[in-house]
């Protein structure tokens, strides 16, 4: 088992501590079924008793091919019986309305290709527990690899993604969900490194009730573009909207479906982060917004000697992305090229407005760092604006005679500074996986953490990872080979504040990891 850490560099962790603190065969459907929560963080695990709990997935490829489709895992951490409900929502309607049951600490897989009539692009899942008592995710299958990504438990009028990629081919869908019982009326913007397109066949087109809808992105004319970032509105009801994005070249490969952000935030973080031979890792700033942002970036799990000098501001322009490499040499703003910020004007009658051939100042990039040392470290973007970003990692490592990608959106803190403790895993690997947990100590103190599997007679502690120290600021990468956690679901608790990324293998016998934050405690 690997129990690596690295000690912090104490400037930084004092300041990341100041950030936190300062018409088919189906059963017709009941009216009002499924309600519409306003929940304001990510994905998090709430306590029993509440009336209902209801949990939108992002939806999972289910075309009938060889390899493709996806399932969905209800989670019961409780000591009772589940009951729920859920709905498969395909571009057709509602396809399948069904009741189900999951024992006291057990699961449950909803096998969502299998259970629609016929093949279709993409599914969505609706789940409703009655009590609350449960979690719920999902995993997308795909030849490429498959993706591990929790399902939401809220609904937005906004969705905002940072990165998308459709160099050499690569395919970028967006997956819009309206679970309701009206239709939702919305409109789309995109941002590339040349131009912000507000497309005039997507300003109030609509996602009708109860359907899924998608929209490749190239057929926007975004296309061979190597980045992409996405503001969904809706001016009438609240949908869900996700990304499935399968690399085919320029350097990336592999497939991820995962959820957009439903709010801006101030801070976002990523416990998993590495540089070493072959790695690529960049992250994709988004400002949605019609005001610069500037983006504060922090490295930690570093150790005390590391030398990693501090950053200037990253300056994000209004409705502008940004691609920040950690290792690049890039020009310094103002420098040679035209004016870094110009803005960008604003949109209308659905008309492009992009800047003159030879200017890529609408994508800036930072200063170097300096010298981050090889190795794991986490990454913290945060801005003393209002919250104003949204901010994707892009992380390719070497697999086999190949790279896998993953794309992982950061993890935010709840608007109340809180950090939780303790984190959820419903999926996890099925055989022994080196490596699978990657867990980042933002607080200044020794702490331990201790792996829970969840059993017939609910959470034992794993003998094997008890008590694992866990420097102040460190990074401690955990290996899950014990028999005892194998395709169990896992409680993480720590006995400091931590965020917490999976690393799992991507199926199809396929080398490489996809990544995903737990689910935290809502303590």
């Amino acid at each position: 088992m690997s129990r690596r850490s690295a000690p912090a560099a104490i400037v930084i962790v004092l300041s990341l501590i100041g950030l936190i603190i300062v018409g088919r065969d189906t059963t017709p459907a009941a009216p009002a079924f499924f309600s519409s929560s306003g929940g304001t963080w990510m994905p998090s695990v709430g306590a029993s008793g509440a009336l209902t709990g209801s949990w939108f997935c992002p939806g999972v490829p289910a075309t009938g091919e060889g390899g493709v489709g996806g399932s969905v895992v209800v989670s019961n951490r409780d000591e009772g019986q589940l009951i729920g409900r859920y709905l498969i929502l395909t571009d057709d309607g509602a396809v399948a309305d069904r009741e189900f049951s999951v024992a006291a600490w057990s699961q449950t897989r909803i096998d969502v290709d299998a259970t629609i009539p016929e093949p279709t692009a993409f599914a969505s899942v609706v789940v409703e527990i009655e009590g609350g008592g449960g979690f719920v995710e999902q995993i997308a299958e795909h030849p490429a690899g498959n993706s591990v990504d929790a399902c939401s438990d809220e609904t937005s009028t906004t969705w905002y993604l940072a990165d998308g990629f459709t160099v050499d081919g690569s395919i970028n869908t967006l997956v819009l969900t309206n679970p309701f019982d009206e239709p939702v009326v919305a409109r789309l913007r995109f941002a590339t490194e040349e131009r912000e397109s507000q497309p005039g066949q997507f300003q109030g087109f609509t996602v009708l009730p109860r359907t899924v809808r998608t929209i490749p992105i190239a057929e926007l004319g975004a296309r061979d573009e190597p980045v992409i970032a996405v503001a969904v509105e809706a001016t009438a009801g609240r949908l869900v909207v996700a990304r499935a994005q399968h690399y085919l070249g320029g350097g990336r490969s592999g497939y991820d479906v995962s959820l957009a952000a439903p709010e801006l935030r101030d801070q976002w973080w990523f416990a998993d982060g590495e540089r070493g031979g072959g790695i690529s890792e960049t992250y994709s700033i988004y400002n949605p917004t019609s005001d610069d942002v500037e983006v504060t970036v922090f490295f930690g799990g570093l150790p005390l000697d590391a030398g990693v000098e501090d950053l200037d501001p990253i300056v994000v322009g209004p409705r502008r992305v940004v691609v920040f490499d950690p290792y690049a040499e890039r020009p310094v703003p103002g420098d040679a090229g035209g004016d870094a910020f110009t803005p960008v004007d604003e949109q209308e009658n659905g008309e492009d407005t992009a800047q003159d051939e030879g200017d890529d100042a609408f994508v800036e990039f930072a200063t170097q760092v300096g010298e981050i040392p090889l190795g794991r470290h986490a990454t913290v973007f945060s801005t003393l604006a209002q919250p104003s970003i949204v901010v994707e990692r892009v992380l390719t490592r070497p697999a086999g005679d190949g790279v896998a990608t993953s794309v992982v959106l950061g993890a935010p803190p709840r608007p109340d500074g809180f950090v939780a403790r303790t984190w959820h895993m419903g999926i996890g690997p099925t055989e022994p996986t080196e490596d699978a947990l990657v867990v980042y100590n933002i607080d200044q103190s020794e702490a331990t953490v201790t792996i829970e599997a969840v059993g017939p007679a609910g959470p034992s502690v794993v003998p094997s990872l008890e008590n694992i120290p866990l420097a102040p600021g460190s990074i401690l990468t955990i290996d899950l080979v014990d028999p005892d956690v194998l395709g169990q679901e896992l409680i993480v608790t720590s006995t400091s504040r931590v965020f917490v990324e999976r690393s799992l293998p991507r199926g199809n016998d396929l080398p490489g990891r996809s990544g995903s934050f737990l689910l935290p405690s809502e303590g």
